[in-house]
């Protein structure tokens, strides 16, 4: 008797591993199967939305640096919507023409900097103008 319950034990723990592996891979599978050509381009930098050493929303770092062409990831890891928008949230005409995306919390977007002549852009969250940065484009 217990040789069959160890057996039927055994037996329902290597189903669960193939399972598992199974399931793993097919995700890996599935997500791969998905990308978009945007998502071809490798990224060459990360921008954070978090919280600072004084519990305030910022763009972690404030300023990066990425050539025209690249590709930009920004990563939303507070707890509510937030955008990453050019401009620095003064009214100006030309806020959020060159990019404006909403970010979900936990969720990220990516910028490829193709619509963007060199040079230094500020930007900022609509949601929180306080928190600001700079992207350099470089040539």
């Amino acid at each position: 008797m217990q040789a069959n319950l160890r057996q039927i034990i055994l037996s329902l723990l290597l189903f669960s591993t193939i399972m598992a592996v199974t399931s793993v891979a097919a995700t890996q599978v599935y997500a791969q199967s998905t990308h978009s050509e945007v998502d071809s381009t490798p990224i060459a930098a990360v921008i954070i939305m978090t919280i600072d050493d004084q519990g305030n929303p910022v763009f972690d770092p404030a300023t990066t640096t990425i050539k025209q062409g690249e590709e930009l990831l920004v990563l939303n890891n507070l707890t509510e919507t937030h955008t990453f928008t050019n401009g620095n949230g003064t009214g100006s005409e030309t806020e959020g023409k060159i990019f404006s995306v909403q970010i979900a919390p936990g969720s990220f977007a990516e910028y490829l900097a193709t619509n963007i002549s060199p040079g230094n852009y500020s930007f900022y969250s609509e949601n929180n103008p306080n928190m600001k940065g700079d992207l350099v484009i470089m040539p």
